[in-house]
């Protein structure tokens, strides 16, 4: 027999509210949050509705109802729109179909995006002890302000990488920040398309070959170390792509800009990238007029984005796979669940 909600529960504020971590996933946010006022999570979740047994959120992604993500909200002491702000599976794309029997889900593994330990520094400044967990359209992420790397490895022995004597990797998360903030959402698919151009080269794909990363490599496997070798070549691809598409995007680039364009970075980068950046320069020819709404917070219909660039228009939680317009894409430590 199907439980029966208590309409009488989740009409209040929990007493104690809650600092969100930037890209934290709904199930750490729960079980932080039923943590912060000393409940157990069922009982956080029960005042949402009904559903199964909570998981432990290094596993997978919690998943709400309407109903349910009303009832957190109030629960948290915040607006619904500030929820979907900080929380991304609790936008409406990520929400349980209407008429579903139970107000969550625990699904076998995430619908999209990849759960990713938090910098523990990061969240013990957000009040929390306890390892929280990101959702994140890569396999990885870099605190600056920490210099750490954290992935999908779930390594208790190392739960994080040092990145203090990596000063490499700091500069390349830098670059992609930067590039990301010039091009919006439009980073996305420029850096997919430099996943697939690295891919394609096999670029230190066994960094335990090279001796500035092969202790690294046999202490921790080289699957991974392979993205933290790669990330500054991608990053610089990234930033060559960039060029270009912005340019051409603008309506800026002329034949000869185009065509010198890729004997400049098939010489900086070397012959093992020539075959993949002249398959991807042959796709991004220059258009007759500008787009420079593209690169904007509010981009044109995914339609229109899709014919003038050959891009899916990013999501947030978007894989690489699913935005490159090149055959070979494939992210440096692309396979979840490592700890299984």
């Amino acid at each position: 027999m199907t439980e029966q909600r208590d309409e009488l529960l989740g009409r209040r504020r929990l007493h104690l509210r809650l600092r969100f971590l930037a890209g934290e996933s709904t199930g750490s946010y729960v079980t932080r949050l039923a943590s912060r006022n000393r409940l157990p999570v069922e009982a956080v979740l029960r005042s949402m509705g009904t559903g199964p047994m909570p998981v432990d959120p290094q596993y997978t992604e919690l998943y709400l109802s309407r109903y349910a993500r009303e009832r957190l909200a109030t629960l948290a002491g915040y607006t619904v729109a500030e929820m979907q702000t900080r929380l991304v599976s609790l936008r409406d794309a990520f929400l349980m179909p209407d008429g579903a029997e139970d107000d969550w889900e625990w699904p076998w593994d995430a619908r999209a995006g990849y759960l990713v330990q938090a910098c523990s520094l990061c969240a013990a400044r957000r009040g929390t002890r306890s390892p929280a967990w990101l959702i994140l359209p890569d396999p990885w992420h870099v605190c600056l302000r920490h210099q750490r790397w954290t992935d999908n490895s779930r390594n208790a022995q190392h739960p994080y990488i040092d990145l203090s004597g990596l000063k490499d990797v700091i500069r390349a998360q830098r670059r992609l920040n930067h590039l990301g903030r010039q091009l919006g959402p439009a980073v996305r698919w420029v850096f997919a398309d430099a996943c697939s151009i690295l891919a394609c080269s096999r670029y230190l794909e066994d960094p335990a070959q090279t001796e500035e990363w092969a202790f690294l490599a046999t202490q921790l496997g080289e699957r991974r170390v392979r993205p933290l070798a790669q990330l500054s070549v991608l990053s610089l691809l990234t930033r060559d792509l960039a060029w270009l598409e912005v340019r051409r995007l603008h309506g800026d680039l002329g034949r000869a800009g185009y065509r010198e364009w890729l004997d400049r970075v098939t010489r900086r980068h070397g012959y093992a990238f020539a075959g993949p950046l002249r398959e991807w320069h042959s796709k991004h020819r220059p258009l007759g007029r500008g787009f420079p709404e593209l690169f904007g917070d509010q981009p044109p219909p995914g339609n229109v984005v899709l014919r003038v660039t050959g891009h899916e228009l990013p999501s947030c939680l978007a894989a690489v796979e699913d935005l490159s317009c090149l055959p070979w894409v494939r992210l440096p430590n692309a396979m979840d669940r490592l700890f299984l």
